[in-house]
């Protein structure tokens, strides 16, 4: 809010006799509508962005997730698992049904997956609800991995008969294996690619690879599958699995590459198997032409490691990289997580719990000072991050940092403290003594 300062220097205006009253009381209506202009009609301003919805009543210990305007729980204590969903803001209960089987001993999430449908993830068991009854749509055994938003991918292996891995033998050596419980000791004879509708799991598309994929979604701007596979770096439509672009990878020392991530702008092409050290081609995603290639160790054999940008770790080292160079541009903290945030800046963490700054991703140059803050949940668009902290009083405080910001936002404060707290675009929900405290906030 701007104020407008009278100095007690202003030379006074000459005098030109008292005013009508009529006068007065026009000036008195303008003024009183450009307050309630201004200051919300004397409301605090933080009322304006941060208030409280109500509070779901969860028995502690129950998982829930905050997605798109709904809260979910699954109680595990119960078999088969129980789930219920609320909406919000009025807050009423939308259904209360039991769940998929499973337990504590595998995975057993509920996440989202597209517009008005949930999945329940049970290991590589997926079953995808419809968000606002609760009813089954559909099923899938092994894992689908989410792309746009209204489309999965799914991959099915064919491997020679006899090379499944005992995991009570402890034999050394690369496993194989997408999507199912059972891991061989050899890579795939033949592997399938799916594109599936998440809202009914019709079959859009298939395609047909030679031998074992490693396939990962480019979100935007490319918005393709990209898929490495014997020999090829294939980037497929999501929608259609046309190939838009293709480049021939060349073996290193007579070697194939066994994997491959993605880092921003750039496919990371590994030749050594996972959790080894060894060679790393870098592919432009934009025309898949080769870039740069480097001997790496381990990128798992250290503390610290990067999250959507290329980086080089040996265990006492993590140097960020410039991604069309490979070029050693400044070395983090050995510990550090980073993450790539917005296309400039990066979210420096420490062991990936505690934000730490952001910093220029060319420069490392710190921009904004995050020490005083203790955790750290991006927003579902990945554009910001929802901080927390907690008050020598016990209150929490709650802010919200986008990308290129040069501060935090505050947003507000919960009485009493809260823990486990989940973002959406809307919504705020954390966990405090009586279940789930609901804030809706505007950032």
């Amino acid at each position: 809010m701007a104020l407008i300062e009278l100095s007690p220097d202003t030379p006074a205006q000459p005098s030109i006799g008292r005013p009508p009253a009529h006068v007065y009381r026009r000036v008195g209506l303008l003024l009183a509508t450009a307050l309630v202009l201004v200051l919300g009609g004397a409301v605090p301003p933080t009322s304006l962005i941060w208030r409280q919805v109500g509070v779901v009543p969860f028995e502690r210990g129950i998982d829930f997730r905050l997605i798109d305007g709904r809260v979910y729980s699954v109680d595990l204590d119960r078999q088969p698992p129980q789930l219920r969903a609320w909406s919000l803001d009025p807050m009423r209960e939308l259904w209360n049904s039991p769940g998929p089987s499973g337990d504590e001993n595998r995975p057993y999430r509920i996440d989202r997956a597209a517009t008005n449908v949930v999945v329940v993830k049970n290991g590589p068991a997926q079953t995808y609800l419809d968000a606002r009854t609760g009813a089954v749509r559909w099923r899938s055994p092994i894992a689908v991995q989410e792309l746009d938003g209204r489309t999965g991918l799914i991959v099915e292996e064919r491997f020679r008969p006899g090379t499944e891995y005992d995991p009570d033998s402890g034999e050394p050596g690369p496993l194989y294996g997408l999507g199912g419980d059972v891991l061989h000791t050899e890579p795939a004879l033949s592997s399938t690619l799916a594109g599936v509708d998440l809202a009914n799991g019709r079959r859009l598309w298939t395609a047909e690879e030679r031998g074992s994929v490693s396939a990962q979604w480019a979100g935007a701007p490319h918005r393709a599958i990209v898929v490495l596979t014997a020999g090829r770096l294939v980037l497929r439509s999501p929608t259609t699995g046309e190939v838009v672009r293709e480049q021939t990878v060349p073996p290193v020392n007579g070697r194939l590459p066994e994997w491959m991530d993605l880092a921003g702008d750039v496919a990371l092409v590994r030749y050594g198997a996972f959790g080894e050290g060894g060679r790393v081609a870098a592919y432009a995603l934009d025309t898949l032409a080769p870039l740069w290639q480097q001997d790496h160790p381990d990128p798992l054999g250290g503390p610290g490691n990067c999250v959507g940008m290329p980086c080089l770790t040996n265990g006492a080292d993590l140097n960020v990289l410039d991604q069309r160079t490979g070029a050693k541009l400044w070395r983090a903290g050995t510990d550090d997580t980073l993450f790539a945030f917005g296309d400039r800046s990066v979210l420096e963490t420490r062991l990936m719990t505690r934000p730490t700054r952001t910093s220029d991703r060319r420069t490392g140059r710190t921009q904004v000072e995050l020490t005083t803050w203790e955790t750290h949940t991006v927003l579902p668009d990945g554009k910001a991050y929802l901080l927390t902290k907690q008050e020598p009083n016990n209150d929490t405080v709650v802010g919200i940092l986008r990308a290129g910001a040069g501060a935090v936002q505050p947003l507000g404060r919960i009485a009493g403290g809260a823990g486990g707290c989940q973002p959406d675009a809307t919504y705020v929900a954390c966990t405090v003594s009586e279940g789930v405290a609901i804030y809706r906030y505007r950032g």
